[in-house]
């Protein structure tokens, strides 16, 4: 099999964790709130959803243009910070509504450091003007 095949195969296969991490999350979300549910277990499949879809995004790195390649340093702040909202979320577990909020917070970080990424390397290697960047 062509390099190119196998990148054309894992590009296609590399959405699988993206949707099932979305799904994961998405039922997780509802079984927070359920007072019967385990809420160690819906915390933890509410992780589980989010780090496959998290690493999915991210293992698609290499695909990307030369200079929007992610840096081993991106890696590691996108794993801490995953790591950190894990532990804190498993510490708050008997509240959902902490969950939730440190998940959200989460989220705007990776974000955050996405944004703040993609427009740093946009500016030193494009000719567009960035106006208010």
């Amino acid at each position: 099999m062509k390099n190119s095949d196998k990148k054309g195969l894992f590009l296609v296969y590399s959405h699988y964790p993206i949707f099932i991490g979305l799904i994961m999350m998405t039922v997780s979300m509802s079984f927070l709130l359920n007072p019967e549910v385990n809420r160690l277990f819906a915390t933890s499949f509410y992780y589980i959803g989010f780090g496959l879809f998290q690493a999915a995004v991210l293992a698609n790195g290499p695909y990307n243009k030369h200079y929007l390649s992610y840096s081993k340093s991106y890696y590691c702040v996108q794993a801490t910070l995953y790591l950190a909202a894990l532990i804190l979320s498993l510490i708050f577990v008997s509240n959902p509504i902490i969950v939730v909020s440190i998940t959200t917070i989460f989220a705007l970080a990776i974000t955050i450091q996405f944004i703040y990424f993609y427009v740093t390397q946009n500016k030193k290697h494009s000719k567009s003007k960035w106006g208010l960047f």
